[in-house]
Formats: C-alpha cells, structure tokens, sequence
C-alpha cells in the first residue's frame, strides 16, 4: 500500500505525456492536411501547367545568375495558395516546395505545400486541455504523497537513547512497514535469515526494545498473539 501513491503519480504522469504527444500529433495531420487541400485548390486555380512554368522560368533565372542554386529546392511565397489554407495562423508561414529535376531538354516538376512551424507552434494549435487534466492529477497526486510523508514523519516515534544495533535496525524496520505492522517471520527473516530458530531471540529482542520504548517515549510494542507486532501510541499517551 505505501508504494500506492508513486504508482499513480507515475501513472498519471505517463497518461499526461501520452495525451500531450497525441494532441500534438493530431495537430500535425490537421496542418499537413491544411496544406495539402491548400496546394490543391491552388492548382485547380491556376492550373498544373501554369505553375510548373512559372517554377520553371524562375529556376533557370536562379540557375543562370547562380549555378550553386542548381538541384535545389525551389521556394515560392504564392498569395493564392495562403488564401486557401484554413488556419489563419498558418498562413504566414507557408509557402509551396517546388522540386525541379532537369531531364534533358524538360524538367521534371514536384509541387510541395509546407509551412515553417516550430515545435511551440504546433503545440499552441493543439488541444491539450485532455493533458492539462492529467497533469494537474499528477501534480496533485504528488501533493498529497509529500503531505502523506510529512504526516507519517510527524507520527514517527523519537528514538530512544540506547538502543543496541539490532535494536536500532528493528525500529527501522517497524519505521517503514505499512501501518507500523510487522509479522514474526518478517522480523527473523531480515535480522536472523541464517538461524534456524530465531524465536527467542526474537522474543528476548521485542521485550528489550518495549522497555527502551517504555521508558524514553510515548510509543509501545504491541502484539497479536505472538505472530504480529505493531509500533503505536500509547493510548494514555498525551496528543
């Protein structure tokens, strides 16, 4: 039960990640898609024919000034494919990808709509409110789990003043199990595992350690017929 509160955090956290990226995918296709009806609305206006002239002459201009230009993409702001596209805040930043390949006397024309969109921008047009609820779960989440440590830490007993090193390794024990609760086998299990009968030992441990409790704090060793122990206030014990 104490491991509870991490694993929804990270379960949280993990659904906010998930949803987050799946918005901002989704925003992604809905742009690509922007532009692709945009570019071909624009054809249909002017017409392929057209527009693989006009790509044509302007690379030959380019290429005739600059040879360096040559077998590279050929850019072109064009108004009438911006008025096409949907999102209003795309349309600044889009332009249509020209992909001219000489082939011997023609060229070989690829037309591609794109837009310069950085990470953020995309973001901005996603819906995240679906990641924003998980995320404030996740925030909350780990919230609690700090006050539920702070409370718990509160609640621990002030150690006593002599105690024996095994003594010391048993209150850590009882410090972090759930509830304060440890069973017998436990107990022998982490401070005996070589000994075959550790019942005594045990026994002679727990009284010891009561006594030490009794004596220097508001807490005791109780136990359920000999088979569970638990660390709790006393129930005459000042609040």
């Amino acid at each position: 039960m104490s491991k509870l509160p991490l694993i929804v955090f990270f379960l949280l956290l993990v659904m906010t990640i998930i949803s987050s990226v799946a918005s901002y995918d989704r925003a992604q296709r809905c742009l690509d898609a922007d532009l692709i009806q945009a570019l071909s609305l624009t054809i249909k206006d002017r017409g392929y024919e057209r527009m693989k002239q006009d790509s044509i002459k302007a690379y030959r201009l380019l290429t005739s000034s600059s040879p360096a230009v040559e077998g590279k993409v050929l850019t072109i702001d064009d108004p009438i494919f911006q008025q096409h596209i949907k999102t209003e805040a795309l349309r600044s930043k889009a332009f249509i990808a020209y992909h001219i390949t000489p082939d011997d006397d023609d060229f070989e024309v690829r037309m591609e709509g794109r837009a310069d969109c950085s990470v953020a921008f995309v973001w901005s047009l996603s819906d995240q409110r679906l990641s924003l609820l998980f995320g404030l779960g996740t925030f909350l989440s780990l919230l609690l789990s700090i006050k539920k440590r702070k409370a718990a830490a509160v609640e621990m007993p002030v150690m006593p003043l002599h105690l024996t090193p095994m003594q010391e390794q048993l209150m850590e024990m009882f410090m972090k199990a759930p509830g304060h609760r440890l069973t017998k086998q436990e107990i022998c299990d982490a401070l005996w595992p070589n000994k075959d009968n550790a019942a005594e030992t045990l026994y002679t441990t727990i009284r010891r350690l009561r006594n030490e409790l009794h004596a220097s704090s508001d807490w005791e060793i109780t136990s359920e017929r000999g088979k569970n122990y638990e660390l709790r206030k006393k129930q005459n014990a000042c609040r």
